[in-house]
């Protein structure tokens, strides 16, 4: 197995929990009108939150792109639909070459004779690169807000990080 069907593989059993992850936080949405489910207005569990958001969410993209061509036997099949071509039609002339990336996602038909078709849908790479963003801001929150120290709401500051005399919000 190389790297690309290892990839698949964890991708597509993955992906379930991704759609029920949205469907919980949809119910939820719905229910209590409020977009996470930690009440306090800070905390690394908002980034957390974010994080597994944007898994739900860019897991089904990925799968969407990376499943093009199993449903019509084989990825060449799906290149000439593409085209609007059968197999033993009038289409496109010369070898067939086929190029996948993961990033962004993308198979693209090739023909000897110049004719070019893209298989993966353009709303999967918005999705999945949106999903990306989300990721890396939710890694930002929750570190943030792990490392960042609140003072105490009473005032004082004595045994906070920053010692007896004041740091950021002690009053110095």
């Amino acid at each position: 197995m190389d790297l690309a069907d290892g990839l698949i593989n964890a991708v597509v059993i993955a992906m379930p929990f991704g759609v029920g992850l949205l469907l919980v936080k949809a119910a939820h949405l719905l229910v209590s009108r409020r977009w996470f489910f930690s009440r306090t207005a800070g905390g690394p569990w908002r980034g957390v939150e974010l994080v597994a958001l944007s898994l739900g969410a860019g897991l089904p993209a990925y799968v969407a792109g990376l499943s093009v061509g199993w449903d019509s036997g084989g990825t060449g099949t799906a290149c000439y639909r593409a085209v609007g071509a059968s197999l033993g039609d009038k289409g496109p002339r010369g070898e067939l070459t086929v190029v996948e990336g993961f990033l962004p996602l993308s198979t693209r038909c090739h023909w000897g004779d110049g004719t070019q078709a893209e298989l993966v849908a353009g709303w999967v790479n918005v999705v999945l690169f949106a999903a990306l963003v989300g990721i890396a801001i939710g890694v930002a929150v929750a570190a943030r807000s792990a490392v960042t120290r609140q003072a105490p709401r009473d005032g004082r500051c004595s045994g906070s990080a920053y010692g007896a005399h004041g740091g950021p919000g002690c009053g110095r």
